[in-house]
């Protein structure tokens, strides 16, 4: 990598890990790495894991004892929930980890505090700190690769969420009862079309060969053909395109971000798929100007967002405001003949303002589809309550269509936002078929299976917008 300014800076011990591989190694605080090794994990329960952790971190400090003697300060970067403020590996996708104290093995180990937290939010660090997202306060990172995760920062500070599960982009459902998850998550998520595996399945669905030289086809191999004008793999990139600027567009009816950032090994074929994204983004959000790029700190991402989350362990970690706070993470959704949000946090110490009504609803990706606000326009909520009343039908039909609309919104708010309360305001809400069909898309097209964490409330309108 390219070195960045010449100065003094900390060194930091740091551990990349990944589901099937972790890279231990030295970097410096302004983002240079000084020395870096990959290894492949032997046996994978929470012994084994801690063991090999501290035999690797040993072997690279008798390898390099001046930079293991200039080390200030540890980081980890968690494939799955960390605790940032413990330093505790909660619960992973693909290693058998529950509560491990990590931060704190090691650092009773090495003699220097140790610090981690979630890959996708470090990856979200190591733009700010050392990447393409220096001078941005809000901006969203999303990690294309084996799944598809996001992180975002709202104001210039990581948002957590009121449970600490915020950014879960790739549970955005983009097919109504689409393929089936294989982490045994809700059907028809974005993870399920747009991610490595994903690319490679819908390369195949178009035409494309089961197996190319004698493998299964991956993003190198599609990348390649796509070059040489097989139509196939430029179809499996157009789609790639088309999923991730569908929900691009959908994450931005959540938060003014002022760029996204692409990282993971997708990201590395970004401008195969460019055009598509861009199509897809304007088509669903006309005239807005939001920078999407690729990252370019490439396969460094993760490992860099381990030394920023060492670096921001250092000045001391401040959570935010609702962060860890179900009860002060609230989004309101008002509606009306418009369709609009806000979300406050810390018990009312900042609201943000949400563009719900902006949220493009359709059944599938192939389908045109309309926003929230184009909806709502034609649909006056207490008019159809009177007409409901009078028994006629398609008022009915049209409450219930309302409530499923929102719903879909809702459930993409609820894992990207991850509030602990949502309460849903208007002079009609407390309609039982705008409620019941809000309810089942919210349990429906959530990674909860039905068991909602947060709560869903109905008022009339009451706070001052």
């Amino acid at each position: 990598m390219e070195e960045r300014q010449e100065k003094q800076a900390p060194v930091l011990m740091v551990v990349d890990i990944g589901g099937s591989k972790y890279m231990p190694g030295f970097v410096d605080g302004c983002g240079n790495i000084l020395y870096r090794e990959r290894r492949e994990w032997n046996t994978v329960d929470p012994d084994s894991i801690v063991r090999q952790l501290i035999e690797a971190l040993r072997d690279i400090c008798q390898k390099q004892p001046e930079l293991a003697e200039r080390a200030e300060a540890g980081g980890l970067t968690i494939p799955g929930f960390a605790d940032p403020e413990t330093g505790v590996w909660v619960d992973s996708d693909f290693l058998i980890v529950k509560n491990l104290p990590v931060c704190r093995i090691l650092e009773e180990e090495f003699g220097i505090p140790f610090f981690a937290d979630n890959d996708g939010n470090a990856c979200a660090l190591s733009e700010q700190y050392f990447g393409g997202a220096k001078d941005r306060d809000t901006f969203l990172y999303m990690t294309v690769s084996t799944g598809v995760g996001g992180a975002l920062f709202l104001n210039g500070e990581l948002y957590y969420g009121g449970f600490w599960h915020a950014g879960e982009i790739g549970m955005f459902v983009v097919e109504e009862d689409g393929r089936p998850s294989d982490t045994g998550s809700v059907n028809g998520i974005v993870e399920m079309y747009a991610s490595g595996r994903a690319l490679a399945q819908n390369y195949i669905e178009a035409g494309g060969e089961k197996e190319i030289n004698g493998k299964a086809p991956g993003g190198p191999e599609i990348s390649e053909l796509a070059e040489k004008g097989d139509k196939a793999a430029l179809r499996a990139l157009e789609l790639e395109g088309k999923y991730l600027g569908r929900v691009i567009a959908n994450a931005c009816a959540f938060a003014d971000f002022e760029k996204v950032i692409l990282g993971g090994g997708v990201s590395l074929m970004f401008e195969q798929y460019r055009e598509a994204v861009e199509k897809e983004f304007l088509r669903c959000r006309p005239g807005e100007n939001v920078e999407i790029e690729a990252t370019g700190l490439g396969y460094d991402g993760a490992f860099l967002g381990a030394a920023a989350v060492a670096l921001r362990g250092m000045k001391g970690f401040e959570k935010g405001p609702g962060a860890g706070s179900p009860s002060e993470t609230v989004l309101y959704i008002r509606v009306g003949k418009k369709i609009e949000a806000r979300l406050e946090l810390g018990g009312g110490v900042r609201s943000i303002p949400v563009r719900f009504g902006s949220f493009y609803v359709s059944s599938g990706i192939e389908e045109s589809g309309m926003t929230l606000d184009e909806f709502a326009s034609g649909c006056d909520m207490e008019v159809l309550i009177k007409e409901k009343e009078n028994n006629e039908k398609d008022a009915e039909e049209k409450l219930t269509r309302m409530g499923s609309m929102i719903g879909k919104a809702a459930a993409c708010a609820s894992v990207l936002l991850d509030p602990g309360r949502i309460v849903v305001q208007g002079k009609a809400v407390s309609d039982n078929d705008f409620q019941d069909a809000l309810i089942h898309i919210l349990k429906k097209e959530t990674y909860y299976r039905g068991n909602l964490p947060f709560t869903v409330e109905y008022e009339e309108e009451k706070t001052c917008w």
